[in-house]
């Protein structure tokens, strides 16, 4: 190939979704395995394995971190839907998702 070819070639489109190159289920896998990636998370999942809720004051004793940090991996786990948050009251408490025990089972391992 000259260098008159290489500079007329197309280039890569390097920020072009490639969703349609994996299953669904591989793309899920993927989203557990950021979750368990962290060891806030990890422990947060920990905490919510062996209680049946839990809130930000509760966790605040259980891990050494700052409220904010808390919150965001909680947000974070929220998201993925394998916990489902709701009110009591005035406070915001979260709970394991039951419709999600297939993830919960894969990521069982880490717990």
């Amino acid at each position: 190939m000259n260098f008159l070819t290489i500079l007329n070639r197309k280039p890569h489109k390097m920020g072009a979704k490639k969703k349609h190159l994996f299953a669904k289920q591989q793309y899920r896998d993927a989203e557990l395995g950021l979750i368990v990636s962290a060891p806030a998370r990890i422990e947060i999942l920990r905490y919510l394995d062996n209680h049946l809720v839990m809130n930000i004051p509760m966790l605040e004793e259980y891990i050494p971190l700052h409220r904010k940090t808390i919150n965001h991996h909680v947000n974070l786990i929220e998201r993925s839907g394998l916990i489902i948050g709701y009110y009591i009251g005035n406070m915001y408490f979260w709970s394991k998702n039951e419709k999600m025990g297939d993830d919960w089972d894969k990521i069982s391992w880490v717990l």
